[in-house]
């Protein structure tokens, strides 16, 4: 149940803070005073979209916060998202800034919308005036009778199964599609895997073949200078060779290299350099002796490296990209080659999903049909409880093609008059006849709903005279075994709650304040004579209500 509800800067309400107690309560108040808003902030609660607007003016946020006796199927929830319970309650809190920001916490654990809807939804059933509108468009009829079926194992069995089967037919429609498109492309793919296979690319070649042309285009300006630098380095005519100048140093520090320390790194250096000199001369030597202008070898490597530039045009920037690519349409030509294969595959798979997608669709309507006949007789009952004596009721069910929940059209026929056949509730029931239907589904749904905290706001709508009493006597019965919260017009109703709370908005200044009171028997009276016309004859009509 809802034990406290508060609401900070939300509209024209500067603080409001109401506790519940079991049983029915109401809450009354002229129009304008701020019922809605209250329903608007235990919707924020409910997880519905947090909007800016209704941010109180000259406040920086919002803020609602909802106190829940805690329940065995939320405790086991929240356990299983880290969230604590250790109380034996559910706090739920949701603020809104100016920034447009919104946050939604559970006993002080922030939590996503999706999650706050979820366990929002085990603890409290809210009827809006909108959902009237919900008897009145068809395609909504089955999620009543869902409910009252609790065919959920059912529903999801058949839903997984008709997700594989869409995904199966959807993956052979394609294979089935643009057959030409697919030859002509396993085409196009099977000519470039052969040209980038025949091509035998490495991922190095590239470079080596570019270091292989520059030589053989220069090899007669490397030699002649291989020959300058050797000369100079080691082999020269005239002893004036660095290695002959070096090495005359190094015998002219070897007799006194032992004199100090400077000397012998100084001679230790030399000797060093003499060796590295000797080695570069050779590793030259040894290049150039590999140098030899040849003219074949040189078209071969300019052929090569045009080929690989006319496949870095068609495939990618790089030869890595060349070869990525040969593997990816390898890959795509595989596939399409296998495609008969696969679409046979696919056929078996989906005439087997097929099978069990009917038998899951079975199943769900024969729970649909038997749940249907005792609906229907449970909601003719509440009508006729409800001063729709001569009502009759019934959920027709007829075949639709496969959908994502069945393959059931589900509606609600009605018939209000005797002699009157059943049709479509649109054309028959009026306003007030919809808010006794909506009223007989919702109590019968109450009675295996886990949720035991319903509010409804302005059920009555449309309704008077001997229906709204009846209408008062349904909500006090369902408030025996749940907790009702009722926003109402109607002194009938009123009349019978436990709990009286009366909605006033107070003009301070240039600001509106709403304010909640909850009434004693003296308010109450005061309250159900405003309500009935006023006056004398109004309080003592009150008076005869309270009394009865």
């Amino acid at each position: 149940m809802l034990e406290q509800l508060t609401i900070k800067n939300i509209a024209v309400i500067d603080k409001l803070s109401v506790t519940f107690d079991n049983g029915l309560s109401v809450l009354t108040g002229e129009t304008g005073a701020g019922k809605s808003i209250i329903i608007d902030s235990i919707n924020m609660i409910l997880g519905d979209r947090a909007r800016k607007e209704l941010i109180r003016n000259g406040t920086d946020y919002a803020q609602v916060e909802a106190v829940f006796e805690m329940t065995d199927t939320v405790r086991e929830v929240l356990t299983e998202n880290d969230i604590d319970c250790d109380d034996d309650c559910v706090i739920i809190t949701r603020k809104i800034t100016t920034d447009g920001k919104s946050t939604a916490r559970i006993n002080g654990s922030a939590v996503t919308l999706n999650m706050l809807r979820d366990i929002a939804d085990m603890l409290i059933n809210i009827h809006g005036q909108h959902d009237n509108q919900a008897l009145l468009t068809p395609r909504k009829h089955i999620g009543f009778l869902d409910s009252f079926a609790k065919d959920d194992a059912e529903l999801d069995t058949y839903r997984d199964t008709y997700q594989k089967r869409n995904a199966v037919k959807k993956e052979l429609d394609k294979l089935l599609a643009n057959v030409g498109e697919r030859m002509q492309r396993a085409d196009l793919l099977a000519y470039q895997v052969n040209e980038i296979k025949a091509a035998n690319l490495t991922e190095d070649e590239e470079d080596e073949l570019i270091s292989e042309r520059n030589i053989l285009e220069r090899a007669e300006e490397i030699q002649e200078n291989i020959m300058r630098a050797v000369a100079s380095l080691y082999d020269s005519d005239d002893g004036a060779s660095a290695y002959d100048r070096i090495s005359e140093a190094q015998s002219a520090l070897a007799g006194i290299s032992d004199i100090s320390d400077t000397l012998r790194e100084a001679y230790d250096s030399i000797t060093s350099a003499l060796y590295s000199v000797e080695e570069s001369a050779r590793e030259i030597r040894d290049f150039g002796a590999g140098v030899e202008f040849d003219e074949e070898a040189l078209a071969r490597t300019e052929e090569r490296l045009d080929m690989i530039n006319r496949l870095k045009r068609k495939y990618g920037g790089t030869v890595s990209d060349i070869i990525e690519y040969g593997k990816k349409a390898q890959k795509e030509l595989s596939e399409i080659e296998t495609s008969d294969e696969r679409a046979d595959g696919l056929k078996l798979e989906l005439e087997k999903l097929e099978k069990e997608l009917q038998q899951c669709a079975e199943k769900l309507t024969a729970v649909r049909e038997k749940s249907a006949e005792i609906l229907q007789t449970e909601i003719e009952n509440a009508l006729h409880e409800l001063n729709m004596e001569k009502a009759k009721f019934a959920v027709d069910i007829s075949v639709k093609e496969y959908a994502s929940d069945g393959a059931d059209n589900v509606e609600f026929l009605i018939s209000t008059n005797p002699g009157e056949e059943l049709k479509p509730l649109v054309k028959i029931a009026s306003g007030g006849e919809l808010s006794r239907v909506m009223l007989a589904i919702k109590s019968i749904l109450a009675k295996s709903d886990a949720v035991d905290a319903m509010i409804f706001d302005e059920i009555d709508t449309g309704v008077s005279g001997s229906a709204a009493q009846k209408i008062a006597d349904k909500l006090k019965t369902i408030a025996k075994t749940s907790q009702v919260i009722c926003i109402t017009h109607l002194p009938q109703l009123a009349s019978v709650a436990d709990t009286h709370f009366l909605i006033e908005k107070d003009v301070d200044g240039e600001m509106a304040k709403t304010t909640l009171v909850n009434l004693d028997r003296d308010g109450r009276i005061a309250e159900l004579a405003r309500i009935v016309g006023g006056g004398e004859a109004g309080e003592e009509y009150a008076r005869k209500m309270l009394a009865d």
